[in-house]
């Protein structure tokens, strides 16, 4: 086992609704049994399925569920209360990204994150608000993705979004827009953002954001 997979775990976070069960399930589980299996995680796609009925059995009321599994196959959920989309303007920090687009890492919703260096955590940190979060870019600094989701901009009444092959994680939201031809890949460059931009969240929808300095 390799460092990174012992202390890395694949997560899905879902919404849940009483009468509706968990939104986008399958699409949820196909991305995780896509990962686990390019990582070369332990993925039982049966027992998922069934720990998340389970889990979400008694409850009620809408919730998010978070979905973690480890190298080992070992599940943990957690049910958390549904909030809100941000209500502010997102502010975003740049940070460079301290992997080649080349690392299979990169493509896969993995906690923690371990590809941006410890300086750029640092740089961050000492900016850092509740209302921002970091902008990942790569070594030729195209912006790939935030910590809140994926990247996208408005021009001529299109949507664009930075291209998969850059290194990123393929939102389920990013994958519906360009599925449905109301996004495509482009090259998208900071200067594209300066004038505001929008974050595509899973469960969230498209967030308004901002590049701070």
């Amino acid at each position: 086992m390799i460092d990174w997979q012992k202390y890395s775990a694949l997560t899905e976070v879902m919404r849940f609704e009483p009468l509706a069960g968990i939104s986008a399930l399958d699409q949820h589980l196909t991305r995780l049994e896509n990962s686990a299996e390019r990582l070369g995680f332990i993925y039982n796609r049966h027992d998922v399925r069934n720990r998340l009925h389970m889990a979400c059995f008694p409850l009620t009321s809408p919730q998010f569920i978070q979905l973690a599994i480890n190298y080992t196959g070992q599940i943990v959920i957690e049910i958390m209360p549904q909030q809100t989309g941000p209500t502010k303007t997102i502010g975003c920090y740049s940070i460079k990204r301290a992997l080649s687009s080349d690392d299979k890492r990169l493509y896969h919703a993995l906690t923690p994150r371990p590809f941006y260096s410890e300086k750029a955590f640092e740089n961050l940190n000492e900016n850092k608000a509740d209302d921002t979060v970091w902008l990942a870019v790569d070594s030729k600094n195209y912006p790939t993705e935030t910590a809140f989701g994926n990247i996208f901009v408005t021009h001529k009444n299109e949507l664009l979004t930075p291209s998969l092959s850059l290194g990123l994680v393929p939102g389920l939201l990013r994958q519906a827009l360009l599925d449905s031809h109301q996004a495509k890949e482009a090259k998208i460059t900071l200067k594209d953002l300066q004038s505001g931009f929008l974050i595509g969240h899973d469960l969230f929808g498209l967030v308004k954001a901002k590049l701070l300095r």
